[in-house]
């Protein structure tokens, strides 16, 4: 073996971490391997939390490594918020974790975006984070366009993402050129992104030399630009629990207790719901809607809920009495019932 490939061994071993071995080659080579450089690398370990190597290679190199040295690299790795080092170091020196400092840390993650070095400390002190604490973390990881990190924030405080939050997250990850999880940011949120920041994205893909996720990109501001354009209305069926999957709470949105107004009857309503691609703007607009509804559905009397679903799609609902059968079913009175505008046909 040549000098030069010693050398390049003798490094590879201390890289590492292993340093006895490094030792052990230098000593049978002849080549030169100094206390100083030994003990640079021993810092090394320490600083990189390698704390079982750094004194593994102090006991072969014969360096001196005191408890309060070693300690003090635990107090390190915590205040980094190097969880599983501080972990590790205190079981190889037998050190206990301070609860009430894990738990600070442990919330100080919360409030960084930093999820999983949170569920390490919280983890470790057998306590779960606190609900407030977690969506505070999850907003922060949306800002950051941390999208999967905001998700399971939200998802361990068993609370649905903010459509907003999701939006802000689904533009960060394109302005950095991240479009899958950018389109699924927006998916959550039942909207679409501006075929714009589309393109932008696009074109951050592009600079990075990744084309497969920049043609994703452009071809979805393709899909938002002939959406725009189209002028067609379409009706779509949509079951109850497609709607709630939705994530749109139908009780505020002026779809409430209802009341027949015929015979009194506030049980037993017979409710169908449909999705309209986009809300209706002129005369020509109302009279397409409402053919398409009686000669597709069958139905003359619903209620049009405007952009509820997002991207100009409306929701429409289509009461009956299942008392008397009649279809002149209204809304409580009290209940909200904003943006609506009634299709009123004749008995």
């Amino acid at each position: 073996m040549t000098d030069e490939k010693v050398v390049a061994y003798i490094k590879k071993c201390l890289d590492a971490g292993r340093m006895a071995e490094a030792i052990d080659t230098s000593k049978v080579t002849g080549a030169p391997l100094s206390k100083e450089e030994l003990n640079g690398y021993i810092r090394k370990y320490l600083e990189n939390g390698w704390m079982q190597k750094a004194i593994d290679g102090a006991r072969a190199a014969g360096i001196e490594l005191s408890k309060d040295v070693l300690s003090g690299y635990v107090n390190k790795y915590l205040e980094k918020e190097k969880i599983y080092s501080a972990v590790d170091a205190s079981r190889i020196i037998g050190m206990p974790l301070p609860k009430e400092k894990i738990a600070i840390i442990g919330k100080e993650c919360l409030r960084k975006g930093k999820i999983t070095s949170a569920l390490e400390a919280y983890k470790i002190i057998k306590e779960k984070p606190p609900e407030e604490e977690l969506i505070i973390c999850g907003n922060i990881c949306f800002k950051n366009g941390l999208l999967s990190d905001g998700l399971e924030a939200y998802k361990l405080a068993n609370k649905t993402p903010p459509e907003d939050e999701l939006v802000i997250c689904g533009n960060m990850c394109f302005n950095i050129g991240q479009i899958t999880p950018g389109l699924e940011a927006y998916k959550l949120a039942n909207k679409t992104p501006a075929k714009e920041i589309l393109r932008i994205c696009g074109e951050a893909c592009l600079l990075e030399k990744r084309t497969d996720d920049a043609r994703k990109a452009f071809v979805a501001a393709q899909k938002v630009e002939e959406m725009n354009n189209s002028k067609t209305i379409q009706v779509r069926e949509i079951s109850l629990e497609e709607l709630k999957n939705s994530k749109i709470d139908i009780s505020s949105k002026g779809f409430g207790q209802k009341v027949c107004s015929d015979c009194g009857n506030r049980t037993g309503i017979k409710e169908r719901y449909f999705e309209v691609s986009r809300c209706p703007e002129t005369k020509e607009d109302e009279e397409e809607l409402d053919k398409l509804m009686k000669i597709q559905h069958g139905i003359e009397n619903f209620i049009v809920e405007l952009d509820v679903l997002g991207n100009g799609r409306g929701l429409i609902n289509s009461s009956i009495c299942g008392n008397c059968g009649s279809k002149d079913v209204v809304l409580i009175s009290g209940d909200a019932m904003e943006y609506i505008e009634i299709k009123a046909g004749k008995k």
